[in-house]
């Protein structure tokens, strides 16, 4: 998969085509199948006025909502699949968006962090996995967000429990 930007440049996507993670889970005796899909914020930020110009405009999302390539993004999105392969044996922490988790990755420049957000759901029953991850966003941060979201939880609980049903309940802040 190509993304042709504006200035005739095409940039391979093939390593966001998707993946398939294993993940432990003693509670029933076996390894759960995750299916992983990444969104199009991996490598792609809001669209500035100010700082873009309308023909860089890649994707239109929704009327005024518009997307344009981030080479930072970009070269990011790239150990996207070896950091989700660490993702079973990590901690995450919520968002604000009950329905959402973020693994933060230390980076190695100027003591940021690659903050990976997700969304992890029950697979469809045609399908041949147990659950599946949708990488919605990634991007790096000064880690001024880390201290906002102190409600952490194990990724092996948050598939069993997301694979039975159970509700993800944190600690009162």
């Amino acid at each position: 998969m190509l993304i042709r930007l504006h200035d005739g440049s095409e940039h391979s996507i093939a390593h966001l085509s998707g993946m398939e993670l294993t993940c432990p889970c003693k509670p029933i005796g076996r390894d759960l199948t995750i299916r992983v899909a990444f969104k199009n914020h991996c490598y792609t930020e809001d669209y500035d006025p100010e700082k873009h110009q309308p023909h860089e405009i890649l994707i239109t999302e929704a009327k005024d909502r518009y997307r344009v390539f981030c080479p930072i993004r970009y070269a990011l999105s790239h150990r996207l699949p070896e950091i989700l392969v660490r993702l079973p044996n990590e901690k995450v922490h919520q968002t604000a968006q009950v329905r959402n988790y973020v693994f933060v990755v230390p980076l190695e420049v100027d003591g940021q962090f690659y903050e990976v957000y997700f969304m992890l759901q029950r697979a469809a029953a045609n399908d041949k996995s147990d659950l599946r991850l949708t990488v919605e966003s990634a991007y790096p941060n000064g880690g001024t967000n880390i201290r906002k979201r102190p409600n952490m939880i194990r990724f092996m609980v948050l598939a069993h429990k997301v694979l039975t049903n159970q509700p993800v309940r944190f600690a009162p802040r």
